[in-house]
């Protein structure tokens, strides 16, 4: 975990995900707002009790669980509202976008297993889920700033995103005991500022953080 941030460029935010704070909501993300079906299978996250000798075997059991309702809940949307459907969240292979190895291994385990951009429109804008062998707390996490600075300079570099300066980026990130949170980050041009929202704690039935992870990973560009 890294704590003096402000020494490297980089400035620790709120970030808040919930309707009734304005102040700090995302700047760059949107939710998706249509009705959406609820996840199926939610207690299967519950049937053992976390296993703190084995946090990536829980950030697994997540990320398949969260995977499944994106997947399902963009599937159902698409259809159901054709006029409006899900901008974003759709399956993208992480060899696609020559985005290099966004894992380590070595004393520290992270890895991004998911990422996505948007369907249609010239956006700057990408989400990526990450998954890290380390318990949360209020504190960034090593291999959440590494993989938003690697993702950032690619997306940079990318030749058709050359009239964008900035290259807002989305996590959702997974960790121990059986925890999640969102980050949205950008530059802007002096300072890394990432927002970190709360801890979403699934070691126990959380379907409102899963609702709320959803529609983020399926929702629109803005900013």
């Amino acid at each position: 975990m890294l704590t003096d941030l402000e020494s490297v460029g980089i400035c620790h935010l709120t970030l808040c995900l919930e309707e009734d704070n304005t102040q700090d909501h995302p700047r760059f993300f949107q939710p998706y707002q249509k009705e959406l079906p609820l996840p199926e299978k939610e207690e299967e996250l519950l049937e053992f009790e976390p296993d703190p000798d084995r946090i990536m075997w829980e950030t697994r059991a997540m990320e398949l669980f969260l995977t499944k309702q994106f997947y399902k809940c963009g599937r159902y949307a698409a259809p159901k509202y054709p006029y409006n459907p899900p901008p974003s969240g759709g399956y993208r292979e992480i060899g696609d976008y020559k985005l290099g190895q966004l894992l380590e291994a070595a004393g520290f385990n992270w890895y991004a297993v998911s990422v996505t951009d948007y369907w249609t429109g010239n956006y700057p804008h990408f989400k990526v889920m990450l998954e890290s062998d380390a318990v949360g707390d209020d504190r960034l996490l090593r291999g959440e700033i590494m993989t938003i600075t690697d993702l950032m300079a690619v997306r940079l570099r990318t030749k058709s995103l050359h009239p964008h300066i900035v290259a807002p980026i989305l996590v959702v990130s997974l960790m121990g005991p059986r925890h999640a949170r969102v980050l949205e980050a950008e530059f802007d041009g002096k300072t890394l500022n990432i927002r970190a929202s709360k801890l979403y704690d699934f070691t126990k039935k959380n379907t409102d953080a899963a609702q709320l992870l959803t529609r983020y990973w399926l929702g629109g560009a803005c900013g």
